[in-house]
């Protein structure tokens, strides 16, 4: 398997994941490749679909010292709060680009792990930006969309200039 990260404007980063029951054997035994892909890309979260996986999971760690690598599968926000955090995010399928992006601040999710154990969590701040994010990108969607249209319309002509 050769991982690479999509980058945009590549059409496969619009694809909406397929929910699975496990992950794949193909998948399984690449996990550590894509995790080395996101710590070498500086990253704490990369979801399938970024690197052309059409499933329904993500990986991340938010520990400084990348010790603590978490495989999330079939991820479903059940519960966000109406309280607000604005964070700088960047996106590996995007390189250079930060925005200030605008997420709940605490969420409450279910999902499971590579085992097929379920969890229900509530996050809150990094962790619940991260899973929004990731679940953003499970949805086809990146954090371009969250823009008003005329700033998202502004940004979207400076990366097509930049990939020409």
């Amino acid at each position: 398997m050769d991982l690479k990260i999509l980058i945009f404007p590549d059409p496969r980063l619009r694809i909406k994941a397929k929910e699975i029951r496990s992950l794949d054997q193909e998948v399984e035994s690449n996990l550590t490749k894509i995790f080395d892909l996101m710590y070498e890309k500086d990253g704490i979260g990369l979801a399938a679909t970024q690197i052309g996986i059409n499933q329904r999971f993500f990986v991340y760690d938010i520990t400084e010292e990348k010790r603590e690598p978490k495989i999330v599968i079939n991820p479903k926000i059940i519960w966000k709060s109406s309280e607000k955090i604005v964070y700088n995010e960047g996106c590996l399928s995007i390189p250079g680009l930060r925005l200030p992006i605008d997420r709940s601040k605490r969420i409450k999710v279910l999902w499971l792990d590579e085992k097929g154990n379920e969890y229900q969590k509530e996050l809150e701040d990094l962790e619940s930006i991260l899973f929004q994010h990731e679940i953003d990108h499970l949805d086809g969607k990146l954090i371009i969309d969250k823009l008003p249209a005329d700033e998202r319309k502004r940004v979207i002509e400076s990366l097509n200039s930049q990939n020409r």
